[in-house]
């Protein structure tokens, strides 16, 4: 019984240690997509590290309130200050279409923060992000 219960001691500890993960994982046709809801809004990073669809497919998808076809700007304001507004076409924010300056800042404060505020059109959300994986985006 003894075992038992410092088994569950060891659980326990281990579990309340490990980071919050709020990402959520997956490998399609070649592409690794990564997933975070919060508040009424999702995230997804779309990366193609592999430049299976030529490289240039990587993108950031925003459904807010249920809207996942939204032509308007995105605001995404960090902890740390940084702040990237970009036009989204149809709920994407991609690397095709925005500025090096802007598509790098996005993927690593995406990557180094664990809240966000976001802004879609004149909405706001705070969505808590956890700890993000390695996005393979490049």
């Amino acid at each position: 019984m003894r075992f038992k219960n410092n088994l569950f001691s060891l659980l326990v500890a281990i579990l309340a240690a490990s980071p919050a993960l709020a990402w959520d994982h997956d490998f399609t046709r070649g592409l690794d997509l990564y997933s975070t809801t919060d508040n009424g809004a999702t995230i997804r990073v779309v990366c193609d590290p592999n430049r299976v669809y030529g490289g240039t497919e990587s993108m950031v998808l925003i459904v807010f309130g249920g809207q996942s076809d939204l032509n308007t700007t995105a605001t995404l304001t960090f902890a740390d200050g940084q702040t990237i507004t970009a036009p989204m076409v149809h709920g994407r924010l991609s690397k095709r279409d925005l500025a090096e300056t802007v598509w790098q800042p996005l993927l690593d404060s995406l990557r180094n923060a664990e809240t966000v505020e976001l802004t879609v059109g004149t909405a706001t959300v705070t969505m808590n992000l956890g700890d993000a994986p390695a996005f393979t985006c490049i």
